[in-house]
């Protein structure tokens, strides 16, 4: 009996074309998986970036972070490792050819109990003690684990039962391929050597819009000011400060491009101290 066949980007192509019916952001049965779709180009917006990985398998997309550009289509993959404040812009779309893409978190339940399994099970050399931002581009090789796992992954679509039986083993081949990619020391780090950043990320997000002190989420890291904002900063790229005030500011422009009022965004105005 012979092999199947590999899956490849045109098969990834097809799979998101064929679930996705208008622009736009599209939900999945398959946890923390959404596709999306853009039939033109869009201008420069500011955001806030989720954790997790966006793959644009056709068409192109740009994210700026603090005047680094990266740029990711269907040669390389953007990871990021935690919400980070980034403008996004959509180059490459047509309604002959759209951008068509997908991002899988990794803030899910699922996502995390399986990244923690693969770091902690994981026999890669992790001397290197450099401390790697939270937003990085991963090459993506046509015939790499990467492409064969989300194939395999996205065809659970077109298959409730094994959907059902069959979407956290899935998973778990996508992260593996992850680790063992060009994005893996960032994933690793991510999810060992920065949790104290991590925990305090968390503390701002549900604390946005109150009076947070630089001290406040340093202790939340459980670590002095001045380590805690000369680490932060290599992973953000920002100082604390800064990072405080663009994530409102581009949470705030997010949620009005939504239509949502600037009352209904926040009453909170105070700076962080």
């Amino acid at each position: 009996m012979g092999h199947a066949r590999r899956m490849d980007k045109h098969d990834i192509i097809q799979l998101i074309d064929r679930h996705t019916n208008a622009d736009g952001t599209t939900d999945t049965p398959i946890e923390g998986l959404r596709l999306f779709r853009m039939s033109e180009r869009l201008e420069r917006l500011p955001g806030i970036y989720e954790s997790g990985i966006c793959a644009v398998v056709q068409g192109c997309k740009r994210a700026y972070l603090n005047g680094t550009t990266h740029l990711y289509n269907a040669d390389q993959y953007l990871c990021c490792t935690m919400p980070i404040p980034v403008e996004g812009e959509v180059v490459e779309a047509s309604p002959e050819k759209p951008l068509l893409g997908l991002f899988l978190s990794m803030e899910t339940q699922t996502m995390v109990e399986t990244l923690l399994e693969l770091v902690n099970s994981d026999s890669a050399d992790d001397t290197d003690t450099e401390v790697m931002p939270g937003l990085a581009v991963a090459r993506w090789h046509d015939h790499d684990g990467f492409t064969e796992a989300l194939g395999r992954l996205l065809a659970l679509l077109d298959d409730p039962t094994a959907l059902r039986l069959l979407s956290n083993g899935r998973l778990k081949e996508v992260m593996f391929a992850i680790l063992r990619g060009e994005a893996g020391a960032t994933v690793r780090q991510a999810f060992g050597g920065l949790h104290d950043i991590s925990q305090a990320l968390t503390f701002l997000r549900a604390n946005l819009y109150e009076a947070i002190s630089i001290d406040d989420l340093a202790k939340q890291a459980g670590m002095s000011r001045a380590a805690f904002h000369r680490k932060f900063k290599a992973v953000t790229t920002y100082s604390p400060i800064q990072f405080i005030k663009l994530h409102r500011l581009n949470a705030a422009s997010w949620l009005i491009a939504r239509g949502t009022t600037v009352s209904e965004t926040t009453t909170d105005t105070k700076s962080a101290k």
